[in-house]
């Protein structure tokens, strides 16, 4: 669902000048003389103009954050609730961790939910178990789901096999590892995701499963992800790819947290069939020479501009499904931070699929001297 670009909207003016003139032409008017310059009523009037302004100012603000577009904080959340959608809180990453027993026990163990604590070896971040485990006699190992001890981004990304101590050994545990790479763990969701989620709020009224619908509820699974691609490759067939803030792919953790979502017996129509997985990629190597004024001022402040906008331009590239590679916007960019030209010679624009996400799979920045305007 696109949403439609609104023109800038202020409901009391707060144009200082404006307001000092309207007052001014009003009194004139009134009394039929022009007021001098060093007129004391002049002054009188400069400063309940600027009182006026302050008070348009604030007022201004607030009607205008009546409207979706420019809420923001607790109005934000208001506007969330007029349609049943709370803002997405802070979450901790998650994760899969496999307990190899040193040998098969005499009788079964349960293992409450909140008794088993795991860490990597640094022991920095720490991960608790979220539900009871069942180790049975003919067991050789068990698998049991953990939870970060803290919310927010901190707990992800721990690899294959780096959350390898419990804080409490047990006697019949010989080893354990994380066999998932950590994930899902995010701050609150920004106001910017937050506000396109209540947008699309009223899709989740149809029962037909349309395509906004399945957007609104998986963007919903998690405040990492930026962008949804919602397809249907074959009647009752959908297929959702997903793509986390940065470009990022996402992990199996946040691609089963959307799966789950999705396929809830009150969200999906009853004759789809929903996956859930990664885009596409389709990969570019990014080679690019930049040249700067030989007359340039700050030349050290301009390569620091420059490389900043190659960064920000490879972020912007692989941060929605779909979008085709555009070298004319790192052109533009590196123009815009003080570059006198820019030489790309990968990539060359290419028309991406709209399932599709372009990664770059190599990098050659190269700093080309100086030249004469």
């Amino acid at each position: 669902m696109t949403q439609v670009v609104l023109p800038e909207i202020n409901f009391l003016e707060t144009d200082a000048q404006k307001l000092v003139t309207d007052i001014i032409s009003t009194y004139e008017n009134l009394e039929g003389r022009k007021l001098a310059q060093a007129d004391p009523l002049r002054l009188i009037f400069l400063s309940c103009a600027s009182v006026i302004t302050k008070q348009n100012v604030a007022i201004n603000d607030a009607a205008k954050q009546n409207l979706l577009y420019y809420a923001r904080g607790n109005v934000l959340k208001h506007k969330g609730a007029e349609f049943d959608t709370p803002i997405l809180e802070a979450t901790a990453a998650t994760t899969t961790l496999r307990m190899h027993l040193s040998a098969p026990l005499s009788s079964s163990r349960i293992i409450k939910a909140g008794e088993l604590l795991a860490t990597s070896n640094e022991g920095a971040i720490f991960f608790v178990s979220t539900h009871d485990a069942v180790i049975e006699t003919t067991d050789l190992f068990v698998d049991i789901n953990l939870k970060c001890t803290v919310v927010g981004p901190e707990g992800n990304d721990f690899i294959i096999g780096e959350i390898n101590s419990l804080v409490k050994p047990l006697p019949y545990i010989d080893r354990v590892e994380n066999i998932t790479v950590s994930a899902g763990g995010a701050y609150e969701e920004d106001e910017e995701s937050y506000r396109n989620r209540i947008f699309l709020a009223p899709e989740k009224l149809s029962n037909a499963g349309p395509t906004g619908a399945y957007e609104y509820y998986a963007r919903s699974a998690s405040p990492l992800i930026s962008d949804i691609y919602v397809d249907s490759p074959s009647e009752g067939h959908v297929h959702i790819s997903v793509l986390l803030q940065g470009g990022t792919l996402p992990t199996e953790e946040v691609i089963n947290a959307v799966h789950e979502k999705v396929n809830d017996r009150t969200v999906r129509p009853l004759t789809d069939f929903v996956t859930v997985g990664a885009p596409e990629t389709n990969t570019y190597v990014l080679d690019v020479s930049y040249f700067i004024e030989t007359n340039a001022v700050d030349k050290t402040l301009i390569h620091q501009k420059i490389e900043k906008a190659i960064d920000e331009y490879e972020k912007w590239q692989s941060s929605k499904i779909g979008r085709d590679i555009n070298p004319s916007k790192l052109i533009s960019d590196c123009i815009k931070a003080g570059a006198k030209r820019v030489d790309v010679k990968s990539p060359i624009f290419t028309v991406i699929n709209k399932g599709q996400v372009a990664i770059c799979s190599q990098r050659n920045v190269v700093f080309g001297g100086v030249e004469d305007d």
